[in-house]
């Protein structure tokens, strides 16, 4: 079978900044993405809306803000909770959001345009997963396992650069293998700390050869130059002030696109947030849809000027702050000035680098980037010139020459913050707006069928709904477009889902 259609490929590590050799870092040998950058862009200012794992995942797979899906904080969502089971974390039930705006999983509409869909294997979206967004989402989910010359978009996910990693994969090195460790300027020299950072070279090397591996299978398959792949992290490093930081070390990501048209190449310096991945995605395969989302295409456009982002509860710690950030300069907004920066969170005491900042800040032998880290307040706005101030150590707003930026990005922040949905409620106040006081979620209005002779129309009865049907014993759901006739074998089943509502299933009878 003949395929028009562009493959795409998404390869996904976890918890990484930019520890690689396309940005300058050749601590870590990589020849693989060194071999993929080559054939791509190298983009340099790729961020996450959110710098922790479940809020930008949700980001990803929808083109829209955590902060307007209901999805910024991080492990609302238990898949296997029972109805109102407690999180430890907060008191409150746990729960699946439901978005005001209208909000679509992104594949369901390649999925509905012919493409195959699958994800190997981590979803974790701060909400439940549309059963409608893969046709196979396991460990052994692969383009191989589709028709053959079905266009396919294939998710692979890798965790061995993921912050546990740090500490499971800890060896002991030797004096001389610690000595050529260079650790990024913020962290005060120590072996300790000297470790972890080798550690996660280590992984970023065991990470490099598990992508070889798939690219390897596609170029075997004959797929290579019709795939257009992404590498990407889901947000920043594993290390303190990296994941969970509304800085840049917990925001930018390394992300290189390989497109099928070999003479777009080199380096961007455009501005790109994960919202923009998926109308990116369906921009390159030329599919519309009937409501926006967030974000914008980055295919061969630069359509954004700034970038937004924000971080809200992390375990049982909450603190809300927002950024917006210019190809230049970068403005934090801390809706909290009362308490520091730092937030503890036990999973991270495992890190020996973090036992270490503990440790020197209790003997008072901490450089000023950690001592500010756990300073007892905050500015209420911090202003940074991160096209050259990487780590943001020089918070520029006490310079009077730079009051028209301040003005400018403030403008453009309270604007966004304005905007959001979810954004500027606190997490009781949020589901109290969303669900009623006793949690119950919201149920769905039964589908209409239509049936003649040639075969079933749908009528969903629901707004912004996805539709899905099968036939009865078949495992995987197809899309339903409005309006197009079905032809059921026998009893058949029909799926309507919404985000925050109870998932519908109906068996007919044919």
């Amino acid at each position: 079978m003949a395929q028009d259609k562009p493959n795409f490929l998404w390869l996904v590590c976890e918890d990484q900044s930019l520890f690689f050799s396309i940005y300058g870092d050749s601590s870590a040998k990589t020849p693989n993405i060194n071999a993929l950058a080559k054939d791509g862009v190298v983009y340099q200012n790729c961020h996450t809306p959110s710098p922790v794992c479940a809020p930008s995942r949700s980001s990803l797979i929808t083109g829209m803000y955590p902060t307007t899906l209901g999805t910024q904080h991080m492990r609302a969502y238990k898949k296997s909770a029972t109805a109102n089971e407690i999180n430890p974390h907060t008191k409150l039930p746990y729960y699946s959001a439901k978005p005001k705006k209208p909000v679509r999983f992104f594949t369901e509409d390649l999925r509905a345009n012919g493409y195959y869909c699958t994800n190997n294997a981590k979803e974790d979206y701060n909400m439940i997963c549309s059963p409608l967004a893969w046709d196979e989402s396991s460990k052994k989910a692969h383009w191989r396992n589709r028709v053959e010359g079905q266009a396919f978009f294939s998710v692979f996910n890798f965790n061995i650069t993921h912050e546990s990693k740090v500490w499971q994969n800890e060896i002991n090195y030797s004096k001389e293998a610690l000595e050529n460790v260079r650790l990024p300027y913020s962290f005060p020299e120590d072996d300790g700390i000297k470790s972890d950072v080798l550690t996660n070279y280590k992984n970023i090397e065991k990470l490099d050869e598990q992508i070889g591996i798939i690219i390897d299978q596609l170029k075997a398959d004959g797929l290579y130059d019709n795939t257009i792949i992404f590498f990407f992290s889901d947000h920043g490093g594993p290390f303190p002030h990296y994941k969970r930081s509304i800085y840049e070390t917990g925001l930018r990501v390394p992300m290189v696109a390989k497109w099928v048209d070999d003479t777009w190449s080199g380096k961007s310096y455009q501005l790109i947030s994960f919202v923009d991945f998926a109308p990116t995605i369906l921009d390159v395969a030329n599919i519309k849809r009937e409501f926006p989302f967030e974000g914008v295409s980055f295919f061969k456009k630069d359509q954004r000027n700034y970038i937004y982002a924000a971080t809200d509860r992390f375990d049982g710690g909450t603190d809300t702050r927002r950024s917006v950030q210019s190809k230049g300069y970068k403005l934090i907004y801390n809706g909290d000035t009362t308490s520091p920066v730092f937030r503890r969170v036990q999973y991270r005491q495992q890190m020996k680098t973090m036992r270490l900042l503990d440790s020197l800040k209790e003997s008072q032998q901490l450089g000023t980037y950690f001592t500010n880290w756990f300073s007892k307040n905050k500015n209420r706005f911090e202003l940074y010139e991160v096209s050259e101030d990487y780590y943001e150590t020089n918070n520029l707003m006490s310079y009077p020459r730079y009051e028209r930026v301040f003005k400018t990005l403030q403008k453009e922040l309270f604007a966004w913050m304005e905007e959001s949905d979810f954004g500027n409620l606190s997490e009781s106040t949020m589901l109290d707006s969303m669900f009623t006081s006793e949690m119950t979620i919201p149920k769905l209005n039964v589908p209409k069928l239509i049936q003649n002779d040639k075969g079933c129309l749908i009528q969903s009865n629901n707004d912004y709904v996805s539709v899905g049907w099968r036939n009865k014993n078949e495992r995987v759901w197809k899309i339903y477009s409005t309006n197009k006739l079905i032809q059921p074998k026998d009893d058949f089943e029909i799926l309507l889902f919404r985000p925050g509502y109870e998932v519908l299933v109906k068996t007919f009878e044919k």
